[in-house]
């Protein structure tokens, strides 16, 4: 709890995986992995409840055996490759008996995040309460990218590259690993990746 604001971390952990079967299952350093991320929530000192989302009931087994909501299968709906994780999350606030006013979601394919970072980010995000995502800085500038089209180059942006070093702006990549979200404000519309508030984490991460 955050100035009397509840906080649910939540993590996406399905099944299927097209790319590495089972992947939030399969052990990263002895630990499944989606239980890094689940220690990772635990970690903060205003997180209050930790769930995780899955169609496996061996996942929530061992959620569940480790302090996570007690929550029920997800439906099969929501277990496919197109499922939404916006719609996934919105399904498991309406089940969950209890309610919140932050949610935080921890993708499970990103283990490693930034010790003892969680409670800044949660305090930065309560700043504002509208949306807040990790990102990193990027060395790439936009200004000398190009696509190649017809076997022309073209430019991805409007702008001159006749720009000195100096004056270049910096740009940040989006990072999927924390997104902070205020629970009132939550609907199917909502573009998780589309978060109003940067928190920067290292690019090593």
């Amino acid at each position: 709890m955050y100035n009397g604001k509840k906080i649910l971390a939540f993590i996406p952990a399905r099944w299927g995986s097209k790319g590495i079967p089972h992947k939030n299952f399969r052990k990263i350093n002895g630990k499944p992995l989606f239980m890094h991320s689940v220690d990772y929530a635990f970690s903060s000192k205003y997180v209050d409840d930790v769930l995780v989302s899955s169609d496996s009931q061996e996942i929530l087994d061992m959620a569940h055996a480790n302090g996570c909501v007690k929550n029920a299968l997800r439906p099969d709906y929501l277990a496919s490759d197109t499922a939404r994780n916006i719609d996934v999350m919105l399904w498991e606030l309406e089940n969950c008996p209890k309610k919140y006013d932050a949610i935080i979601q921890l993708q499970p394919t990103y283990p490693i995040r930034p010790v003892g970072e969680l409670d800044k980010m949660i305090e930065k995000y309560f700043e504002t309460e509208t949306s807040l995502m990790t990102v990193v800085p990027v060395p790439a500038k936009p200004e000398f990218l190009r696509r190649i089209e017809d076997g022309k180059l073209h430019k991805i942006m409007n702008s001159t590259s006749e720009i000195r070093r100096q004056n270049f702006s910096q740009y940040y990549q989006l990072v999927g690993s924390v997104h902070v979200n205020n629970v009132h404000t939550l609907n199917s519309n909502v573009i998780l990746n589309e978060g109003e508030i940067p928190y920067v984490i290292d690019q090593s991460y």
